[in-house]
């Protein structure tokens, strides 16, 4: 500014106080939703401030006030700054950070602090799992750039191999589960295919013999063994998970496992209960939803997923164009003017 000689956005500055955008290991989907948004902030040409808890938000809030729109952070630091006098703006504390610049981060549908959905972000749009969820504000994340960074492997130098989806021992457990540990072997005879997974700690009984446990791997092990995998499957848990497109744009079909259905109705997508919903309307080749505890169709989903590869493919919403003209949006609102319109 000194200088004058700042890009577009640049005097626009966003403070980033969630611990998932100065993550520098995997700790979940949280941090590929974080890093997504520093990536189009960065192609946006905005300025953005790392700053480690509400302490120190609030000091170079106090620094760089004027140029601050917006704040994006952790649903309990929103919720702990409107609770404390000294943090959230009022006639008690005019210096404060103003509510309608504090943005939540919130992985799941429910909205956060006293202005709600529209400054709740969310990295998916729960809308389409048709179960009248109330919006939040849609931002979203891609996965594009840690997909193009490694080389598409060609389907014939792939191993005969299926990775499993899951992190934990107990997502195997019977009343989890989706699928009998004697499935694996079924699939294994039908697909000629060998079933790998990332699980941390030891196996217990009801760990399928059939799974080789390569146990906690470096994000580029991980994507190594997903990207050299021919299918994907889900076992249950976890829900909403970045994998299932990950696999996608490394050309990996997902099993998407459905819980719940209408037994009177059971092709009804929008009454299912599944571990991704937000795929429940995709299809095959891509991905193939099968019934819990159906064998016959858990060994021919990843029969046919091994028999028809996919290309790399990425929904246009998980695109990296579609993440900044969303965020771009975001950024560009009166805020104040559409907090003000709630209150009156």
């Amino acid at each position: 500014m000194q200088d004058a000689n700042c890009g577009q956005n640049q005097t626009k500055s966003r403070c980033l106080p969630s611990f998932h955008t100065r993550s520098d290991i995997y700790k979940g989907g949280e941090v590929t939703w974080a890093r997504s948004t520093v990536r189009a902030l960065e192609r946006l040409g905005y300025t953005f401030i790392y700053t480690p808890n509400n302490e120190r938000t609030i000091q170079l809030y106090h620094i760089f006030r004027g140029l601050v729109t917006a704040i994006f952070t952790e649903e309990r630091d929103v919720n702990a700054c409107f609770k404390d006098t000294e943090c959230v703006q009022s006639s008690q504390n005019p210096s404060g950070i103003p509510l309608w610049k504090l943005f939540a981060w919130n992985w799941w549908t429910g909205a956060v602090g006293p202005l709600k959905n529209k400054w709740t972000l969310n990295p998916e749009d729960y809308r389409l799992e048709g179960k009248g969820f109330a919006p939040n504000n849609y931002l979203g994340y891609s996965v594009e750039p840690a997909c193009s960074a490694r080389p598409f492997v060609p389907h014939s130098e792939r191993k005969r191999q299926a990775y499993v989806l899951a992190k934990e021992m107990h997502y195997f457990t019977p009343k989890k589960t989706a699928w009998g540990s004697d499935f694996y072997d079924d699939a294994h005879k039908t697909a000629d295919v060998e079933f790998v997974s990332g699980v941390r700690g030891q196996a217990t009984p009801d760990f399928p013999s059939r799974l080789t446990n390569l146990g906690y791997m470096t994000p580029s092990d991980f994507y190594g063994h997903l990207s050299h995998s021919l299918v994907l499957v889900g076992v249950g848990s976890p829900l909403t998970s970045p994998t299932p497109y990950d696999a996608l744009c490394f050309g990996v079909p997902f099993i998407n496992p459905i819980f719940d259905w209408d037994s009177k109705d059971p092709q009804n997508r929008n009454k299912w209960n599944v571990q991704h919903g937000m795929m429940k309307h995709l299809d095959p080749p891509y991905v193939y939803h099968v019934f819990r505890g159906d064998r016959d169709g858990f060994v021919k989903a990843i029969k046919d997923a091994v028999e028809h590869p996919i290309q790399s493919y990425v929904l246009d919403r998980m695109k990296m164009e579609a993440v900044m003209h969303r965020l771009g949006n975001i950024l560009s609102t009166d805020w104040e003017a559409e907090a003000s319109a709630i209150s009156s």
